[in-house]
């Protein structure tokens, strides 16, 4: 029996990559994989509900062949399996916003391989909720960010709102000289409303690919890489790439009803794919854009 096959699919890519000789890695091929293999001769019945659309395992982001394998093999044991084509776990704000940033990834799919599978959105399918807000610092100052996330968290936490500490996660994507400055910052500022037993969850974006709470707040260092693609007709391009569309896609995708962006160290002009994304993000209407 599975309690929570979101956190065991989390806690498997973390530590997949990080250690590969982690126990986690055997939990679907030592410990799953022979009770659905052998469904036959017993009365073992698994029902498993992953949204799998919105995981890590994209062409940009981190893959790992071992553990993909796996999840394959897995899949192919469920005969009756049942694909929904809409997702339906967001608000239509929500939903909206990552369909965008899901078209803007797709343009930087030079080599034709395909983004990931996601499934299509149908406009006005879902409940109404807040507007996202995506904050666009110029600077790499942490007290630029730090007074935002404090007066967000004063919003959220206020004496008038129903929020608990559980209903909130804050989510990173920094580099790892910048980790502990940044943890440390962000523990600052949540410590006012926290108790030894009532926290609120803070994470970076790598280990937490399928769990969700009802807000988000993703702080995230803009990051850009430029390379040589090769196109289909096998002429090579230089461009600069845009890791923080997929960062973004994750950390949204996460929020229920309500998510926040603080995107610093962010300048106009040096990835087209960026500001063709937040350009169509502020026209469209679907979230409120705060550049500071």
């Amino acid at each position: 029996f599975i309690d929570d096959y979101h956190n065991l699919v989390d806690n498997i890519h973390t530590d997949i990559y990080s250690e590969p000789s982690h126990a986690d890695n055997n939990i679907i091929s030592n410990g799953l994989l022979p009770i659905v293999s052998n469904s036959g001769t017993n009365n073992t019945t698994l029902w498993i509900l992953c949204d799998e659309a919105q995981s890590r395992f994209d062409k940009i982001t981190f893959h790992n062949q071992q553990f993909t394998a796996v999840k394959d093999n897995f899949r192919s044991y469920f005969g009756n399996a049942v694909e929904l084509s809409v997702n339906l776990r967001n608000t239509y704000e929500i939903s909206t916003v990552l369909s965008i940033i899901r078209k803007h990834n797709d343009e930087i799919d030079y080599a034709g391989t395909g983004s990931a599978n996601l499934p299509q959105q149908k406009t006005g399918h879902y409940l109404r909720g807040t507007k996202p807000v995506i904050y666009i610092l110029r600077d790499n100052e942490t007290a630029t960010w730090r007074d935002i996330l404090n007066k967000e968290m004063e919003i959220l936490r206020g004496s008038d709102s129903c929020l608990k500490n559980k209903d909130i996660a804050v989510l990173l994507d920094v580099n790892k000289d910048h980790m502990k400055h940044t943890v440390d910052t962000v523990n600052s500022v949540l410590e006012r409303w926290e108790t030894t037993d009532d926290f609120i969850t803070v994470l970076l974006t790598v280990n937490c690919m399928s769990a969700e709470w009802p807000v988000v707040i993703f702080i995230c260092r803009c990051k850009l890489v430029s390379g040589t693609v090769t196109l289909p007709d096998n002429s090579k391009k230089e461009i600069t790439f845009s890791e923080t569309i997929t960062r973004l896609y994750t950390a949204i995708s996460r929020a229920r009803v309500y998510s926040i962006v603080i995107l610093y160290d962010y300048t106009p002009n040096k990835c087209e794919y960026n500001d063709k994304l937040l350009e169509e993000l502020n026209r469209r209407d679907v979230c409120r854009i705060i550049e500071q």
